[in-house]
């Protein structure tokens, strides 16, 4: 009788804790805000971040890369999700921001499950591979904004009317950096340490385009995330340093 008894109650706890775990996910997942890392294995770049934020109210909103996004969402057996009534303003940007925006809709559009891991979201399709993935997003003022260089070694930079858009950056919450220094895009990885320390990878990826009607030194910029390991943070007004000196001084520009 006791071993019929133990096997019962092992069976009722075996049952009972997928639904728990699926319940736990899904509680996890809602109440956040979800930036966008990947699409379909690639690493997304785009010139704003792209997030979704999932209230409690089964209300979804966010940016798409373009435009703003709204629409509802549901979740059952915990982690099945769908959204629908999707709707964006209609702004039109950059192609590679176009692109990105429509392979997110689709994204939305198409996925019916999720998965949590290690703090990352995964939105999928069936059984298949994840069609995107996120990361929550930090609350951190620094992380998220589009920096806009405005000052660079004590002088201040305009930009030239032969540059297809200003010197900028943007840190996102997985540790990446993107940018574009006036004549070359690049990207690499980051670290925030505390007392407003920060280090930028060596080995930053950059374009290799020749801008010979450019005056501005885009080596110079670009030196400043290899040398800065501080920044002090005024409002909308952000200093990367070198000890107590300033390299460059940017502004936080929203769209």
């Amino acid at each position: 009788m006791k071993l019929l008894m133990t096997a019962v109650l092992a069976a009722i706890v075996t049952s009972c804790t997928p639904m728990q775990n699926a319940k736990t996910e899904a509680s996890n997942t809602v109440n956040k805000t979800w930036e966008l890392i990947s699409l379909d294995g690639q690493q997304v770049n785009a010139t704003l971040p792209v997030y979704i934020s999932l209230d409690g109210t089964n209300k979804v909103s966010g940016k798409t890369g373009c435009n703003t996004l709204m629409g509802n969402y549901s979740i059952t057996n915990g982690t099945q999700i769908r959204f629908s009534q999707l709707a964006s303003s209609r702004m039109m940007c950059a192609p590679a921001d176009m692109n990105i925006e429509k392979d997110v809709l689709e994204v939305l559009n198409t996925a019916d499950n999720f998965t949590l891991s290690d703090g990352k979201l995964m939105l999928n399709v069936g059984r298949r591979a994840q069609l995107a993935v996120f990361a929550e997003m930090s609350t951190n003022p620094v992380l998220n904004k589009y920096w806009k260089l405005t000052v660079l070694d004590g002088k201040p930079v305009t930009m030239e009317a032969a540059q297809e858009r200003e010197a900028h950056f943007i840190l996102r919450s997985d540790g990446s950096i993107s940018g574009f220094g006036g004549c070359n895009g690049f990207s690499g990885s980051y670290e925030l340490k505390d007392s407003s320390k920060i280090s930028f990878n060596e080995n930053m990826a950059v374009t290799m385009r020749a801008c010979t009607e450019l005056k501005m030194d885009e080596r110079a910029y670009l030196n400043v995330f290899h040398n800065a390991d501080s920044y002090t943070l005024n409002g909308d007004t952000l200093h990367l340093k070198k000890g107590n000196s300033a390299l460059a001084v940017f502004e936080a520009i929203y769209f």
